[in-house]
């Protein structure tokens, strides 16, 4: 199971498969492969269009920039609650089953806020979509990074490049039909356009739930253990948390006010969805070229500071705002800033966390990345009313601080016992 409690492997000594109808040889990993790269394709849709426009459709309804940064910083301060007690309750049962949880949760907020109106309606269903998109991340990750070691076991390797690339895909495919979409669902009938695409959510969790054997067989092994086999490798993973949690805070500014900036410059919607879709598309890109260097942590912290390094020169490109024809220069650094930052910090707490706890490593993870998200997208709702585009820089600083704790846990690793 996929899951599996005390032991990785069953008392035959070999790893018990999640898709076990499929065993054995290369046709086992090819398999689990294609399922978990449709799982990752599909669960992510809503975020193609969630992302550039949900900010446009609480404009539409009314809200202010004060209340936009409201409705989206304060669910964040909430999944640093409600993250790992998601990522626990997993470990416990069964990640399909938390996942076909949080998928529906999804599909209910948006249906939720179709027929809300005031602040107060909107905001608590932005609060439920935050909190159910907060964890399919952690989920999605702890799920693959199980199959992963689990293939390694036996002896076959599968690239978490290979699997990571198609929720890029599949976010891409959406940013880039976003245009059309919102064209055909204007203003605040875009929440039905991203009600109708969490179906897809709901759906390929449950396939997860039932068809992959997701659930946990024995539920009171995953509460023994700790998070990390040592001391020095918990501190490690604080750190590699830290960093992590602040170079994807300095996207606070472009997650919250580029959208409603570029419509003001005058952007179309087809080149907004365009600018938007570039950013994905470099993720791709770089999950594609350097796939072989995200098969191990052997490369995390490179990683880290790679995206730090392109979250800070973009955040400085950006602060300069670039007109219509060159915003999308900075957006083609998206693929280190986000993409160089998520594989490195997945990768290295995949390989601290111990066998019972990675669903719980992956929503702490998340949980920190939300706090200071939060924090950030506050900040960016007092600091676009006062500067303008020039509230980047204080972007690019949240960077350059994520860059130095990289620093600080390649210094751990190399201190790391044997």
């Amino acid at each position: 199971m996929i899951d599996s409690n005390s032991s990785e492997r069953d008392a035959g000594g070999k790893a018990p498969s999640a898709f076990p109808h499929l065993e054995p040889v290369d046709a086992a990993r090819d398999r689990t492969a294609l399922n978990l790269s449709i799982l990752a394709a599909l669960l992510f849709l809503p975020n193609g269009l969630h992302l550039p426009y949900f900010p446009v459709w609480l404009s539409a309804r009314g809200l202010s920039d004060a209340e936009i940064a409201a409705a989206l910083a304060t669910p964040l301060v909430l999944r640093v609650v409600a993250t790992p007690l998601i990522a626990a309750f997993a470990d416990r049962r069964g990640i399909g089953i938390a996942l076909s949880c949080v998928a529906t949760a999804l599909l209910l907020g948006y249906c939720g806020l179709r027929f809300a109106d005031g602040f107060a309606p909107i905001f608590a269903g932005a609060v439920v979509v935050a909190l159910a998109m907060g964890a399919m991340p952690a989920l999605a990750d702890a799920l693959t990074l199980t199959e992963i070691r689990r293939a390694e076991i036996v002896g076959r390797s599968i690239a978490y490049g290979h699997i990571r690339v198609w929720i890029s895909i599949g976010v891409l495919s959406m940013m880039l039909a976003s245009g059309r979409i919102v064209a055909a669902f204007p203003g605040a009938r875009i929440i039905i356009a991203l009600a109708a695409l969490s179906l897809f959510s709901v759906g390929v969790a449950i396939f997860a739930a039932v068809r992959m054997n997701m659930r946990r067989a024995h539920a009171s092994a995953a509460a023994s253990g700790g998070l990390t086999a040592d001391a020095a490798r918990l501190r490690l993973a604080i750190v590699g948390i830290g960093a992590a949690a602040l170079i994807q805070a300095s996207h606070a500014e472009v997650y919250s006010f580029a959208t409603i900036h570029w419509r003001a410059a005058g952007l179309s919607p087809d080149r907004i969805s365009a600018a938007w879709a570039i950013g994905v598309a470099s993720e791709s890109v770089l999950f594609v070229v350097a796939a072989r260097y995200f098969r191990t942590e052997r490369n995390a912290i490179a990683f880290l500071l790679l995206g730090a390094a392109g979250a800070a020169i973009r955040w400085i490109a950006m602060s300069f705002d670039p007109g219509p024809n060159l915003v999308v220069a900075p957006q083609t650094l998206h693929g280190l800033s986000f993409g160089a930052t998520t594989c490195g910090s997945v990768l290295l707490l995949g390989s601290l966390a111990s066998p019972t706890h990675r669903a719980r490593m992956q929503g702490w993870l998340a949980a920190a990345g939300a706090l200071s998200l939060a924090a950030a997208t506050f900040a960016c709702g007092r600091l676009t009313g006062l500067f303008g585009e020039s509230a980047y820089l204080a972007m690019a600083a949240l960077a350059g601080a994520g860059g130095l704790a990289a620093i600080l846990a390649g210094w751990l690793k190399r201190r790391l016992p044997t």
